[in-house]
């Protein structure tokens, strides 16, 4: 499931979500428990600006989406991301 979700944050079509996610996932996805995996899945069914508008505080979240701890996660990773230079994250090696 971690490399379904890592490719569907690197790819999903518009380059200010691809960046939030991508860099999100590099931080966060290999430490998410279960049902946190569970809650960003569906988190990623909704479309890419609204993920983006919601996640940078723009547009309120629907509360289904705004009670999930990976989004608050979320959330707060966008709030921190203009402190630095963002570019997507390379790919892991294994």
């Amino acid at each position: 499931m971690r490399r379904r979700l890592l490719y569907q944050m690197r790819k999903r079509g518009i380059l200010e979500t691809d960046l939030l996610l991508s860099s999100f996932a590099a931080r966060h996805l290999a430490d998410l428990p279960r049902a946190d995996l569970d809650d960003l899945d569906a988190l990623l069914a909704n479309v890419d600006w609204d993920i983006f508008h919601w996640a940078s505080g723009k547009t309120a979240p629907p509360p289904e989406i705004a009670h999930m701890p990976v989004f608050q996660k979320l959330r707060d990773h966008a709030a921190r991301r203009g402190a630095s230079i963002v570019r997507m994250p390379d790919l892991p090696t294994e």
